[in-house]
């Protein structure tokens, strides 16, 4: 890479949607321009790659992505369950494909796309394409009215949203103090656009630990240079990146779930 610029972006990474945003954008990093690679300090996510971060996220919000009603070929799926296919370029020759809260099983003696526990954390008639939508247009909004230098507290830039994947834990404890779904009173609640949409593209490949009850996840930051697949790894404690590991609730809102906040995971704090 001979035109690299590092970017700092401000993150909490006790907030698991701020880490996996973080996630996601390395993965569309090293897709745009392989050879990126991202790692954790202090109090920023470096990222460190040919293009812009903003050329970064316009990317991602160019296109609306398309909701898939069939898996492995000819599988039917409900659409609450329903894949997302992304096109990341004009000419359709970059696709990603996000399902990470579905997986295909046999059930009562038939082969069925089914729901993967805890990742589905919306009900009712949500769908995965009618909660990214809205973010996609909250995301392009924030973008139209902030500067290059404004893009470090990326993760800080909200905007009024009824919907959301329940990544962001910020969002998921406002829903708690109030003491009701705002959700399923359709209300909207101050929330992050990046974060849900960057999560759920760094999730599709880094995917955390979770406890055999599924009422938690772990994951680890990491301190080294290092491109998705080997960051993959690290976060998902499979290699050991220098970084801390941390452990969380998932938590309910309604019929919705969410992420909540992180802690760090004691006996297992690494510097």
């Amino acid at each position: 890479m001979n035109s690299e610029t590092t970017f700092r972006i401000s993150v909490d990474v006790t907030n698991p949607g701020q880490f996996f945003a973080c996630c996601g954008l390395l993965e569309l990093a090293d897709r745009f321009w392989p050879g990126a690679e991202g790692w954790f300090d202090a109090t920023a996510f470096n990222l460190r790659m040919e293009g812009t971060l903003r050329e970064l996220l316009t990317r991602l919000v160019r296109n609306a992505p398309r909701l898939l009603d069939k898996v492995c070929g000819d599988i039917p799926v409900k659409p609450i369950i329903a894949p997302l296919e992304l096109t990341l370029a004009d000419d359709a020759s970059a696709v990603l494909v996000i399902d990470f809260w579905m997986e295909v099983k046999l059930k009562n003696g038939k082969v069925q796309a089914i729901s993967k526990p805890p990742w589905n954390f919306w009900s009712g008639q949500q769908t995965p394409l009618r909660i990214w939508l809205p973010l996609r247009c909250a995301l392009q909004q924030i973008l139209s009215n902030t500067t290059d230098e404004e893009l470090f507290d990326l993760f800080s830039l909200h905007h009024p949203l009824k919907g959301r994947f329940g990544f962001d834990s910020a969002a998921a404890w406002s829903a708690l103090d109030v003491g009701f779904s705002p959700n399923e009173q359709g209300l909207s609640v101050n929330s992050s656009p990046a974060i849900e949409l960057l999560s759920a593209i760094g999730l599709q490949r880094f995917r955390p630990m979770v406890s055999a009850d599924r009422s938690s996840i772990s994951y680890a930051t990491w301190s080294v240079p290092a491109g998705a697949l080997v960051a993959s790894t690290m976060a998902c404690l499979a290699v050991f990146g220098r970084g801390i590991r941390y452990e969380l609730p998932v938590i309910s809102r309604g019929q919705y779930a969410a992420l909540g906040h992180a802690q760090p995971k004691q006996g297992v704090t690494h510097e």
